[in-house]
């Protein structure tokens, strides 16, 4: 499986070290990953592409949803792994001209204001990488979907 993980990142953050130590375990799996992010500072032999999800301006969303169809179309991914809320957000428009399946790890705690408790960005299947943010999606952003609850993982190699 073509496997894609998207993060937007600026700065080391626990969801980057979460996604490198993944895709090494799908690597190991014979699954070929791909991790898309603002920058990428842990080390991993997963392939990497920079691209500034985390900008939020309109002709910047414009420009990363058709250069994520087109890497997607490119690189024949089969499941879309998004490890932000921005990432998310991009990966809901690109689902609406390519078909891909989707799901999503929250690593920490979303704010919650009127869109995010109206409209669920994280798609049907929903990882939470601890107990407390499994409790804020389902009660604070009354998010219906399925909330499976994988701890992070420490690598101990």
């Amino acid at each position: 499986m073509n496997i894609l993980h998207i993060l937007s990142q600026t700065h080391l953050t626990g969801s980057e070290v979460y996604a490198a130590d993944l895709c090494k375990f799908q690597t190991q799996q014979r699954h070929k990953c791909f991790i898309i992010s603002d920058t990428l500072s842990v080390k991993t032999s997963t392939k990497y592409f920079p691209m500034p999800i985390h900008n939020r301006k309109y002709i910047n969303r414009i420009y990363n949803i058709k250069a994520l169809i087109k890497f997607c179309k490119i690189h024949k991914i089969d499941l879309i792994h998004a490890h932000s809320r921005a990432g998310s957000w991009l990966i809901n428009i690109v689902r609406l001209f390519i078909d891909v399946a989707y799901v999503s790890t929250i690593h920490g705690r979303q704010s919650v204001h009127f869109s995010s408790k109206n409209k669920n960005i994280y798609g049907r299947r929903i990882i939470a990488v601890c107990d407390h943010l499994q409790e804020h999606i389902l009660n604070e952003l009354y998010i219906d979907e399925k909330v499976y609850l994988i701890r992070n993982i420490i690598d101990e190699h």
